[in-house]
This record gives structure tokens, sequence and C-alpha cells, in this order.
């Protein structure tokens, strides 16, 4: 029995494989992994843009989980563009990720980005709000799995999937909630939290999804330094401070925000934790600023990322996909414990 059966996650029976058991979130139920088995996971960010390379890259991914196979898609972020929906029943869900995705017949753990929680300019992210659209919608289909704004989700034993919220900490303008602004209450939470769950994981493999990335040599760069902005809040220091509270403990941080596919090594920055960013599955910029070495780096071509896990090594794999939506394989890399 492949291990996505014992994926815990809430309210996915309506939607997906007849097979799913429902979990409740922030923190699941366990459930035991026999060992043996196989995770299989797809990955996506910045797909939400409607154009012709979202539905060759959505082509793509069918055609690749038809023949490696999928058990579960990381979404990270920005889902809609310009701007998120603004209320549950808006025709974006649909045409941007039911229409594209829905064929998969898999959930989708998803987060949201700094377009996703637009609040006057298309990708501000100074709006939350956009994002609470996006966890009730949640509530309506089973398939985008969304329970909060950071959460956790487990797959037995074998894999722990922390998902965060990077935006309001770095935002074109402060947060509409001065709560949530670099320094308030709900930053501290959010890093305590995501520091605590690494820590205490008790699965083999432990990884984070966050828009902004850590790394970048893509057009805003590296955390901390995001598009050489001066301001603090701009240039992301409080999504450095976030990944590095916990980076000892995390295997993989999955981020989009640049429309790329990159790969890196553990840095001393964080030792012991790759980073990949998959933000090319729905248009790229072409555009590499940064010489940070990376083990590949793909900026013409859209494209997604395809993981197997097992409880010796994680599997990574880059595609790349033509104007057919037909993939093809960039880049391979095996991580061992």
């Amino acid at each position: 029995m492949p291990l996505f059966r014992s994926l815990i996650l809430a309210a996915l029976l309506s939607a997906c494989a007849p097979s799913l058991a429902p979990v409740e979130m922030r923190d699941t139920v366990v459930q035991p992994v026999p060992p043996g088995e196989t995770l299989r996971v797809v990955i996506m960010g910045d797909q939400g843009t409607s154009l012709p390379d979202q539905h060759a890259v959505a082509k793509g991914m069918q055609a690749t989980c038809k023949d490696a196979g999928c058990d579960l898609g990381f979404g990270l972020g920005d889902n809609f563009y310009p701007a998120g929906p603004t209320s549950t029943l808006s025709p974006l869900f649909k045409e941007r990720f039911a229409d594209l995705y829905g064929p998969l017949k898999i959930p989708f753990l998803m987060i949201t980005g700094n377009h996703d929680e637009t609040l006057v300019h298309g990708g501000d992210g100074a709006n939350p709000a956009g994002a609470e659209v996006q966890i009730a919608h949640s509530k309506l289909k089973a398939q985008w799995v969304m329970p909060d704004r950071y959460y956790r989700a487990q797959v037995g034993d074998l894999l722990d999937v922390l998902a965060v919220d990077t935006t309001p900490l770095a935002s074109m303008v402060p947060s509409r909630r001065a709560v949530e602004r670099p320094g308030g209450s709900w930053e501290i939470m959010q890093r305590k939290w995501l520091a605590q769950q690494a820590r205490e994981s008790k699965a083999q493999w432990t990884v984070v999804l966050g828009h902004h990335p850590l790394y970048s040599n893509g057009k805003h760069g590296d955390a901390g330094a995001y598009d050489g902005w001066p301001s603090p809040l701009m240039r992301g220091d409080a999504v450095r401070s976030l990944y590095r509270a916990a980076c000892q403990d995390i295997d993989i941080i999955f981020s989009g925000h640049d429309h790329a596919l990159q790969l890196f090594a553990p840095q001393a920055e964080c030792p012991g934790t790759w980073q990949v960013v998959s933000g090319a599955a729905g248009k790229v910029d072409g555009i590499q600023k940064g010489k940070r070495p990376a083990a590949f780096q793909q900026y013409r071509l859209p494209g997604f990322t395809w993981m197997k896990v097992t409880r010796e090594e994680l599997n990574l794999r880059f595609y790349t996909v033509n104007s057919e939506g037909v993939p093809a394989l960039a880049f391979e890399q095996v991580i061992r414990k």
C-alpha cells in the first residue's frame, strides 16, 4: 500500500482519491508508516499567471506524474497574479488551480506569496486578508490544503512539512496589521513555532515551505538583500531570521518568488540545509543576478520539481517543459542522510 494512503490532511475525502484519510491541523495526528515505502511529491511555485507557461507546466506535471507517480503536491505561493481572490467563490480558483491540477487527483499543501496578499499594488504583500480567503477556500475544496497561514503536515514518520507565511516579513509596504510587521508578536510567534517544530520533529526528513527563498541567484536575490532594498522589511531581514532559527534541523527549504529553478547545497550560514527554488511554474524572468555557487540553476525555461522520499534518501528532479507541455529532465540530485 503506498505511503500516500497514510497521509494525514484535513478534509481531503471529497476531492481526492477515495483512499485518503483525514487529519487535523495545525499539528497533525501521526499514523505509523511501514518501512520501505515511498512518497512522491510534485512541486510548483509562482504558477498562478494564466499564461501559456502555466498551462504548459501543468501538462508537463501531468505527464511526469503519470510516468513517475505523484502522491502529494506542494504549492509555493503566488497562486494568483496580480492579486489573490477576494472571495472563496472566485472563479480564479477553478481557472488557475482546479482545471489545471485537479486531474492529478492529489492534495496540494499550499502557502501564499506576496501577490496573494496584495493590498493596492500587485505583489505589495500588505494584505493578510488575501491569505485568509485562501484558507477559507480550503474548507470548501479538499484538494487545496491550507488550514492556516503557517502549519505542520506529517506523512507518517517519514516526512514533516512545515509551511510558513513569509510575506509579512518581506513586503513592499508594511502589513495593514501592525502586529504582523517585523518585530511584532506574529513574527516572533511564527519564528518560535518553526524552530520548535523543526527541533522536535521525529520524522526521517523535515522540510519547510516558504514563498521567499533564503538563497537565490535570481531577480530578487538572497533573504536580507532582496532587490537591493535598503529597508530591513523590504530586503527580508526577518525572512532570513525565520529560516536561520531552524535551519540546523531542516533538510530542505522549498521556495518560489524568483521565477526560476535553482538548487543550493548547504551553506556555512545554514549548514545541513538545502535550498530549492521552484518558481518557474507560471512564467520565467530569464534573469540571473547573483553569483552564489549553485548545484543547479535554470532561468529561461518554465518548469517544476519532483521529489521521491524514502527513508534512505531524497531524490530531487528538476524538469523544464516546452511550449507543448512536454517535460524534459534537466537535473537530478540525490540527498542522503
